[in-house]
């Protein structure tokens, strides 16, 4: 099997499993005991909470570990917002989008890029506001965002910010004192750390915000409560350590697989590539192949394991709302996949991967009464006019 699907989790490393297997057996004390095992737990927590820290330059009590990045953004989210109104984008990660729309807050529009459009937000912004959410590098599309800039404009207007920065977390540069953000989420599992943990970042000054009532702050500050799970802090610790080490050189490798990625479909008859041609992170590529389903190219291009922003449910075809969002023809929007790279991926594997996807393509088209029709220059907007949308 070809793996190609790092944006939707990652294997642990070694050196990562490692390091954890130690606290699930011989130094397994809970951090709140003041024994000698409680000790060496709390040590080993706040070992890894100062690794974490390090990655972002952060503050070591500015770090507080959750189950991922989905509860860190439900805890910043419905507990700064108060009674106000939140702003955040229709090209959100869907654990945003259903907070967004289970309490009625605002979803602004995109540029056709996928860039946050500067003005509406700021025009967007009043004195209901309390909280601007945005992703850093989108899920599907690999879209980097302004985030430095998007703080600018809500501090300007005394409005806080969020960052879902689980796609750009260990991969890109983040100093959150550079970006001057309020708080930030991230999950481990996406940079070669186990499954079940992530922190969220937030500004000192902000943490009361967060903290729970009756809670006991000497418990993730109060943000959290419960046993916290010492194995997996400890493996995110971990990764994080390496991820600030090996990250520079990951980044340029991966860059590499994306433009061999891209040439590889030149030659190739209305593929196109969404989202921005200059922000982006490269280790994630969404690419169309019009007159082939999503779904149906999954299938064909072998044992390459990839994501589709399409599904075919109830027997209707139903398209990703993040390139709905992007106003990209359903047609096209239909016919996408997403490619995510890693440290693990080989030029071998890109290779074999996009060749399989020109054969599957070909193939496709062959039995494609829609690429017949585009290829005859007919207007199939009505085919997909009443295309339902779909969260991936």
């Amino acid at each position: 099997m070809i793996y190609l699907d790092y944006a939707a989790t990652t294997p642990c490393d070694k050196r990562v499993v490692d390091a954890m297997l130690p606290y699930f057996t011989s130094n397994f004390g809970n951090p709140s005991s003041i024994h000698k095992y409680g000790e060496d737990a709390l040590l080993a927590l706040s070992d890894a909470r100062q690794k974490v820290a390090d990655l972002i330059n952060a503050e070591f009590d500015e770090i507080a570990f959750t189950s991922g990045a989905t509860e860190s953004n439900n805890i910043v989210i419905t507990r700064a917002v108060k009674e106000k109104q939140a702003i955040s984008f229709k090209t959100e990660h869907k654990c945003i989008i259903d907070m967004f729309q289970r309490n009625n807050w605002l979803l602004l529009d995109v540029q056709s890029d996928g860039i946050v459009d500067l003005q509406k937000l700021e025009y967007a912004i009043s004195d209901n506001v309390a909280i601007v959410s945005v992703c850093l590098v989108n899920n599907e599309t690999g879209v980097l965002q302004n985030v430095a800039k998007i703080a600018e404009i809500c501090h300007k207007h005394g409005v806080l910010l969020h960052t879902d920065a689980t796609q750009g977390f260990g991969k890109i540069d983040i100093d959150v004192k550079a970006l001057d953000i309020d708080f930030l989420s991230a999950s481990a599992h996406k940079i070669y750390g186990p499954k079940g943990v992530g922190i969220v970042f937030y500004k000192k000054k902000h943490r009361k915000l967060l903290m729970q009532k009756f809670s006991n702050p000497d418990i993730e500050y109060g943000i959290r409560s419960g046993t916290v799970p010492v194995p997996l802090c400890v493996g995110l610790g971990k990764a994080a350590e390496i991820v600030k080490q090996e990250m520079h050189d990951d980044f340029e490798r991966i860059s590499r697989l994306r433009k061999l990625a891209v040439s590889m479909t030149e030659d190739m008859d209305e593929v196109y590539v969404n989202g921005s041609e200059t922000s982006f992170y490269p280790g994630i590529l969404n690419i169309s192949v019009r007159g082939c389903e999503g779904e149906a190219l999954m299938m064909e291009i072998g044992d390459v394991c990839v994501s589709s922003g399409s599904a075919c449910t109830s027997n209707k075809l139903t398209i990703s709302h993040v390139l709905d969002a992007m106003g990209i023809a359903p047609d096209i929007a239909q016919s996408s996949l997403r490619f995510s790279f890693g440290k693990y991926t080989t030029e071998s594997e890109v290779v074999t991967a996009m060749t399989n996807l020109k054969i599957a393509a070909d193939k496709l088209r062959k039995m494609s009464p829609i690429w017949e029709m585009i290829k005859k220059n007919m207007n199939i907007d009505e085919i997909f006019k009443n295309c339902p949308r779909h969260d991936h």
